[in-house]
């Protein structure tokens, strides 16, 4: 077993057997997951230091983050966090600069400090080449650490906010389960004495009846021995009179004899229950050791008004103390025995009989009601039935109830509407004391029992924060319809719906107005008329409608309905916000009839919806899971090359031709990068750079593709061309992080190209969407001495004054004007145009996309710098290009 600071994992499972609070090995499955999917290192830690998950099982992972993250700094790092209220999030500086230390607390209900997640990463960016790193270990970036810091605080708190939600819940289910035992105590005992007064009907001998009666006894009190005793008829000696023993070494009858009365301590005519704490005098303890009895109950039974009899229930091998409902029960046997006795020395005598059952019945803990069978009137009722305070109605329809024929005796359940309370009913067969046949029933009051059953099935099928019904309950109701229209032949389907820049709400606004913005959602989907008992949240901003069998013709209507409702703002923090959502649709069972297949199908749909712009309904059909597959599969890949290194993505150079010089020499080229995935091929720009944006991994890719290029571009340099430059792109995503300039200095460092010949593209759309901020970062890139492009001018919000206002060197004029140039006047007058002002400005012109002579000759009328494009060359491998330019 691999050791982890002086605890192994099996030390630490015994150690988390001891708090239920936090599960090792739910939380170790989590945290695994989380470091896979982020690039980063966890460990969870209770405020004393006791290791609850590790970073990793691999010994050499777990040796490498010991050297960069010993113990001592996640003591110090664990000591920070305040006991109440203070900070959830807190950074160490790391030994090294590409070390990333953090720690994120959990904390209690009150905001007591509990313990905390440690996360350790590795920034690729910030490794020196003569850092050694071990290539299995994680690594991740500056904004993808700060990003899964975040949303591990994100996963602590629903995770725990569950978890109380989970154990307030598991409360009341032990609450459930303790009025449930109970119920089935009282049921047992009930039955025990209903199975005791039939016996009073038997015409068996006195002693077989009451053999029985101690065998049933015995049974339910679970003592060791129940007996009769009675006085001799020279009432000097005791007579063992029958007995029931749980076993065969429990009996009384091989030792007992005929004991002398005053041999008894208990044959006073007083009753006797003696618990094993119960002080008891030394006749007591001589008889009790005498016999091996532990304790016991004796109560005196009456024959004519003189004790004759004693009932005994007797522990020998352990003790029992003796409650209130034992002693009531013993009492209830004790009269019906002597009720029997007094049947058998009277057969006249129903009144004293009469007597026994009333008292027996009062005591019960239930209602009861007597029913003369012949003639359905109630011959009795105790006054537990008197006092369940009924309405008239539901007085009616329950001895309605009562008079029923019960063909297989099992209870059953009764709902007062009018009282709203619910009842147990069970039904037995006897005699009455005068002989007559009736129907017992014993009457349950079970409405807490249903009350708690209610409210944990609703609990289990609602989502806590909009109250609609949550993904549990969708997949019970999904299977049952879907079963129901495959059966008649008919049709339902499956709206899945998602909010459109969700997190953009979150994010600004904080999540408090996301959660209000979700329930106001919530309410509006259930104020669509036929789809209120339809609609559920299963996570997130995602949403389900389930239109049913009898709904289908109402499906257009009510897809129209929900797109109405996100045409109008919604009020959040005082202000009025948009939000629009994207659907997918399935229907049943023309997509499918497996559950899982539907949703799967359904989210491809929605998938479908967002990538052609969002706020728009698609339907599935089998092109789109084509699609789905193709991406996933490109998805997989491109993460893979990434954390190879990005050696799979190569850069190729597209000429750059001067035009102001004769000949139109190569003054450098630009540089495109291209995918040549072992296993996807040959892969174009177009189809990944896209889906790098998306996924996060084009700084990564751009990054390789910028030091490629400064690299060659000193190379060609420093081999006969000075005056050779190369363009780079730089994606919206690269430009936006905050680490931009420090990552283009470095590149520029460390190649040692000169920054002159580096020249770095931006599109017109970025500059256009935050102008404060391009002016900052292409100034802080002016500073450096490198170049600024601005590429594909013209197919965007073209405006001279961003222009003016932004520190560009070139102005590239996308191939679109090229294409027309010379046929069609404005595609001439807009060329014309901008190369006149960039003259003005003091800034150079590049045309992109030129193909045939006849656009050069145009071209060479107008005050252009340079021309790219396939009439001089198309991008070319870097050894190519080198062969035909360079040399």
């Amino acid at each position: 077993m691999h050791l982890h600071n002086g605890v192994n994992r099996e030390e630490m499972k015994k150690s988390q057997g001891k708090t239920e609070y936090f599960e090792q090995d739910k939380m170790q499955k989590m945290q695994d997951s989380f470091m896979k999917a982020n690039y980063v290192y966890c460990s969870f830690v209770k405020r004393d230091m006791e290791r609850v998950t590790e970073f990793t099982s691999d010994e050499e992972e777990e040796n490498f983050i010991s050297t960069l993250f010993p113990v001592e700094m996640q003591r110090e790092l664990v000591a920070s966090f305040s006991d109440v209220e203070g900070e959830n999030i807190i950074e160490m500086p790391g030994k090294q600069p590409y070390v990333l230390n953090c720690g994120v607390a959990v904390r209690g209900k009150k905001g007591e400090f509990l313990g905390a997640w440690l996360m350790f990463g590795i920034d690729f960016q910030q490794i020196p080449e003569d850092v050694f790193i071990p290539a299995k270990i994680l690594r991740t970036g500056r904004e993808a650490f700060d990003n899964a810091i975040a949303l591990m605080e994100v996963i602590l708190h629903h995770y725990f906010t569950n978890k109380s939600q989970l154990e307030s819940l598991k409360g009341d289910v032990n609450s459930l389960e303790k009025e449930g035992k109970q119920m089935l105590d009282r049921l047992e005992k009930t039955e025990v004495l209903t199975n005791v007064l039939r016996m009073m009907e038997s015409e068996d001998s006195f002693l077989e009846v009451v053999t029985n009666i101690l065998d049933v006894t015995g049974n339910y009190l679970k003592v060791s021995n129940c007996s009769l005793m009675k006085v001799g008829a020279d009432n000097e000696k005791v007579e063992l009179v029958c007995e029931w023993a749980k076993e065969e070494t429990f009996r009384l009858a091989p030792v007992f004899g005929e004991p002398k009365k005053e041999e008894v301590p208990f044959m006073t005519g007083r009753p006797y229950t003696i618990s094993p704490d119960t002080i008891t005098p030394e006749p007591f303890t001589d008889f009790f050791a005498k016999y091996g009895i532990v304790c016991g109950a004796f109560l005196p039974i009456s024959i004519s008004g003189k004790m004759g009899m004693y009932l005994c229930f007797i522990f020998m091998e352990q003790g029992r103390k003796w409650s209130v409902e034992d002693v009531r029960f013993m009492n209830d046997i004790k009269c019906v025995v002597q009720s029997i006795l007094a049947k058998r020395v009277t057969k006249n005598s129903l009144a004293s009989s009469y007597s026994a059952l009333e008292s027996i019945l009062e005591n019960t803990g239930c209602g009861v009601s007597v029913i003369d069978l012949k003639s359905g009137t109630s011959l009795y009722i105790n006054e537990t039935y008197k006092s369940m305070d009924l309405g008239k109605e539901d007085i009616a329809e329950l001895e309605e109830a009562l008079l029923q024929e019960q063909q297989d005796k099992k209870p059953i359940e009764f709902y007062a509407k009018e009282s709203n309370r619910w009842f147990e009913l069970s039904f037995s067969s006897m005699h009455w004391v005068d002989e007559r046949p009736v129907r017992l029933v014993t009457i349950y009051d079970i409405s807490k029992n249903k009350q708690y059953q209610e409210q944990i099935e609703r609990q289990a099928n609602l989502d806590y924060l909009t109250g609609l019904y949550n993904r549990k309950r969708l997949e019970e109701d999904f299977v049952a319809e879907s079963q129901k229209v495959v059966r008649s032949g008919g049709e339902c389907a499956v709206l899945v719906l998602d909010l459109d820049d969700f997190g953009n709400i979150n994010d600004g606004l904080g999540h408090q107005a996301g959660d209000l913005l979700l329930k106001k959602v919530a309410q509006a989907l259930q104020d669509i008329d036929g789809i209120e008992n339809c609609c559920y949240r299963v996570g997130g901003d995602e949403f389900v409608v389930l239109i049913r069998g009898r709904q289908i013709d109402r499906m257009e209507s009510v897809i129209t309905s929900i797109q109405r409702i996100f045409t109008k703002p919604w009020y959040l923090e005082g202000a009025t916000y948009y939000c629009t959502m994207s659907m997918g649709v399935v229907k049943i069972p023309k997509d499918g009839v497996e559950p899982e297949v539907l949703m799967q199908r359904a989210d491809i749909a929605l998938h479908a919806a967002k990538s052609l712009g969002k706020n728009r309904v698609e339907y599935y059909d089998a092109k789109q899971l084509s699609s789905a597959v193709e991406r996933l599969d490109l998805e997989k890949s491109l993460r893979e090359a990434v954390e190879r290194g990005c050696q799979e993505f190569e850069v190729y150079y597209q000429p750059l031709i001067d035009v102001t010089k004769p000949n139109n020499p190569c003054c450098g080229a630009e540089a495109l990068v291209r995918w040549n995935s072992p296993t996807m091929g040959f892969v174009m720009p177009s189809q990944f750079i896209p889906l790098a944006e998306y996924l996060g991994l084009i700084n990564q890719i751009g990054e390789h593709v910028l030091l490629e290029a400064c690299k060659r571009c000193k190379y060609w340099n420093d081999f006969g061309h000075p005056e050779y430059k190369v363009n780079v792109n730089l994606s919206v995503v690269q430009l936006v992080q905050n680490n931009i300039i420090d990552v283009i200095r470095n590149a520029v460092e460390t190649t040692e190209i000169n920054p002159k010949n580096l020249t770095l593209e931006v599109t017109e759309g970025l500059a256009i969407n935050d102008m404060k901020r391009m002016q900052y970062v292409l100034g802080e890139i002016k500073n450096m001495g490198v170049r600024v492009a601005l590429d594909d001018f013209g197919t965007g919000y073209s405006s001279l004054n961003h222009i003016r206002s932004m520190p560009i060197d070139v102005i590239k004029i996308d191939r679109c004007f090229v294409e027309d140039i010379g046929e069609n006047a404005f595609s001439d007058t807009f060329v014309k145009s901008v190369s006149q002002i960039a003259d003005a400005l003091n800034m150079h012109i590049c045309v992109e996309g030129v193909e045939d002579q006849k656009q050069r000759d145009v071209l060479g009328e107008m005050n252009i710098d340079m021309i790219q494009g396939y009439l001089y060359d198309k991008p070319l491998e870097a050894d190519e290009f080198e062969n035909k330019y360079l040399f």
